[in-house]
């Protein structure tokens, strides 16, 4: 059987696919307030990220006191716990080889790359640290590697570009600093 695209009228874009509905129209409001953990809206911070599965998130800010010679970042969000934070993070003191995911957020905001493809770094590289706390300290320029070398053994240049690209920018300023 073959299907010459969605909608065509031999079949529909519904086709194979079925609706599900729960008779209990309250059970998903009741699932939603009992949940541990809340993921806010920040529209005014500078990079906003949320771990599924350990239900932290982290949305980075600009310290009132910023300024380039004070490159000072505030980071907020909630832990695995659920209970909120403020941390307040001076990226010309984070050394990205054993840092926390929360410090290297504010140094990645700090280089400045908003992209798709850096939330996309940033997120693979919490992945790899496997659930560990956006507390825990660890070595996200050799995890960086690592998906570097990933991206070459696939094929992937442009993952493997992307990828070295943000390296240098993060070693370029740590070492300026």
């Amino acid at each position: 059987m073959s299907i010459n695209g969605i909608g065509a009228a031999e079949y529909p874009a519904w086709y194979g696919t079925r609706k599900t509905e729960n008779s209990e129209k309250g059970n998903f409001k009741a699932n939603a307030q009992g949940a541990k953990n809340v993921v806010h809206i920040e529209p005014d911070a500078l990079f906003a990220i949320h771990d599924v599965k350990t239900g932290e998130s982290a949305y980075v800010f600009r310290a009132e006191d910023y300024s380039k010679d004070n490159p000072v970042y505030l980071v907020k969000g909630t832990d695995r716990n659920g209970n909120a934070y403020e941390q307040t993070v001076d990226v010309s003191k984070v050394n990205p080889n054993n840092c926390s995911y929360t410090e290297l957020l504010a140094l990645n905001a700090h280089t400045g790359d908003k992209s798709a493809s850096n939330f996309m770094t940033m997120a693979l590289l919490k992945d790899k640290t496997d659930g560990a706390s956006y507390h825990e300290k660890a070595d996200y320029i050799a995890m960086a590697y690592e998906l570097m070398g990933d991206m070459k053994t696939l094929g992937n240049w442009g993952g493997y570009l992307r990828y070295g690209k943000w390296i240098q920018d993060i070693l370029t300023f740590c070492k300026a600093g």
